[in-house]
């Protein structure tokens, strides 16, 4: 519990909620009064803001106190106070009017359902507002306008310290256009990541984002389906480096198709996705046409080039010999007119693959 939710006040409009809530099943007017023993909440609205003396007694005595004959010129009624206890605390005071004796009993079992219910409301308004704090958090460290104090002290108010890390999860199929759509239980996923003081998730620009703290506690599957996309980021100090991962994961939701499957743990680069991902829609048409003749035995030979460090490893990697990698590449060159033997040939075959994956068009996901 925070030093906030200590300090809080009763709200009169949680206590009023509560009383319509109660009021139907009883015969008889409740009361709800504030620590001061203010009348905050009543079935009577026109008593609503006086002073009940009894209240006063229950709060200083720290009993139940029963009221069988009002003070003189005070607006107690008969009837029986009971302490309300909010988290181990003196909170406020339930009231219920009538017969002492006879409402005695009633009002013990009224004061533990109304502090049941403020109890259950508190929890529920914390739920909504850590909700709310993550989506703001995500959204101020994803918008490229957010200066780096702020969103330090947005970090420290989630309970976020450094080391920090992304998550970014998606549902396998995407957006018709080829965005990014947040799985099935992506809303559900979140309400649990932010009950973990460790982490805070929102859904936003379509897919599910999980900001942590610790070496990589982002990467934790937060139990959805296993064709879901996803990508993380290494752990930071570095603020500006959190918000670039955070601009950069904003520019991988347009395209669904760049971000990789969970079920496939093939060699992915942040960085070509990251790049494709922000090129005009007409230049990734026109770079995947011009790997549009290839094969799928030639897409796997670019990508095997990409991530090995020499021919024979990329060869082992298709499992063909060195031979047959050397006539694949001849053949890639006649296609495309480019010899990816060559780095900046190969980067740029490599780079035609992902602007594929991201039209949705690629005929083996992009390595």
């Amino acid at each position: 519990m925070t030093e906030d939710r200590r300090r809080a006040p009763l709200s009169s409009e949680l206590a009023q909620r509560v009383v319509d809530l109660i009021a139907p099943t009883i015969s008889h007017n409740i009361n709800v009064m504030d620590e001061h023993g203010t009348i905050i909440a009543c079935m009577e609205p026109g008593r609503v803001g006086s002073l009940h003396h009894g209240a006063q007694r229950v709060i200083a005595e720290r009993r139940s106190v029963l009221v069988n004959v009002p003070e003189p010129g005070t607006s107690d009624r008969p009837g029986a106070n009971e302490p309300l206890m909010i988290d181990g605390e003196l909170r406020g005071v339930v009231g219920v009017t009538g017969n002492p004796r006879e409402v005695e009993d009633l009002a013990r079992v009224v004061a533990l359902t109304v502090q049941l219910l403020i109890a259950q409301e508190h929890e529920q308004d914390a739920a909504s507002r850590r909700h709310t704090e993550a989506r703001d958090l995500v959204a101020a460290l994803s918008s490229g306008t957010t200066r780096p104090d702020d969103a330090r002290a947005r970090l420290a108010a989630a309970g976020l310290q450094p080391p920090w890390s992304l998550a970014l999860w998606a549902a396998g199929d995407p957006r018709p256009g080829g965005g990014v759509a947040p799985p099935p239980t992506a809303e559900s996923a979140a309400a649990r990541v932010n009950g973990d003081g460790a982490r805070r998730a929102a859904v936003l620009h379509g897919a599910l984002w999980i900001i942590g703290h610790g070496r990589a506690p982002a990467a934790d599957s937060p139990g959805l389906p296993s064709d879901s996309r996803h990508t993380r980021t290494p752990a930071t100090d570095d603020v500006d480096a959190l918000m670039a991962y955070a601009e950069e994961s904003r520019a991988l939701c347009r395209y669904a198709g760049l971000i990789p499957r969970i079920e496939r743990a093939e060699p992915w680069s942040r960085e070509i996705a990251v790049s494709v991902a922000h090129l005009p829609r007409r230049t990734l048409t026109r770079m995947s046409a011009r790997t549009a003749p290839l094969s799928d035995a030639q897409r796997r030979t670019v990508s095997a080039m990409a991530s090995a460090g020499s021919m024979r490893e990329a060869a082992d990697a298709v499992f063909v010999h060195r031979n047959t990698l050397l006539q694949r590449v001849d053949r890639i060159r006649s296609a495309t007119g480019l010899d990816i033997r060559r780095p900046d040939h190969l980067t740029t075959v490599h780079m035609c693959l992902y602007a594929e994956a991201a039209l949705g068009i690629s005929h083996i996901p992009p390595r």
